[in-house]
């Protein structure tokens, strides 16, 4: 596929999941529209995520950097709640969660990383605990798909 200094669009197809106390939230499941950057040592994808504020019902708007290498994900996520996680096998990263109402430390402790990276198609799996304010928060699961979005017409893109 040519590459292109603009990126390539792709669709992005994300589910996560988290646990806590023996409890399981319901999945959340984003399918969005990208954009694929591939580099010589990694690809970086962007997309915007909306997420429904469960107490205002406000949608807030995050945009979502990721860096994906082999066995390394990073995650920058920009807007009214904002980080950058890292995610390593076997590794902690402590950071900061950014919300409009204070910052709280937080800390990622991974457990697996699978990555299966191409410049027209791929996938991530990620899983990870998270640590808030110095307490266990969450058990937490991300599986992430991407693909090069065709136009409908079969034309190029």
């Amino acid at each position: 596929m040519e590459r292109k200094e603009e990126g390539i669009p792709v669709l992005v197809n994300m589910a996560s999941m988290a646990s806590y106390d023996g409890m399981t939230d319901d999945p959340i499941q984003v399918i969005t529209t990208g954009t694929l950057f591939p580099k010589k040592e990694y690809l970086l994808l962007r997309y915007i995520e909306n997420q429904e504020d469960e107490t205002t019902g406000e949608v807030m708007e995050s945009e979502i950097h990721l860096v994906m290498k082999k066995n390394q994900v990073t995650m920058n996520r920009m807007g009214p709640f904002a980080n950058t996680m890292l995610f390593q096998p076997n590794r902690r990263y402590e950071t900061v969660f950014r919300t409009p109402y204070g910052d709280l430390p937080m800390a990622v402790q991974t457990r697996e990383v699978r990555c299966n990276l191409g410049e027209e198609n791929g996938n991530v799996h990620l899983k990870y605990e998270i640590s808030m304010q110095g307490a266990y928060a969450s058990t937490n699961e991300l599986h992430l798909e991407y693909r090069v979005n065709e136009p409908a017409d079969g034309g190029k893109v």
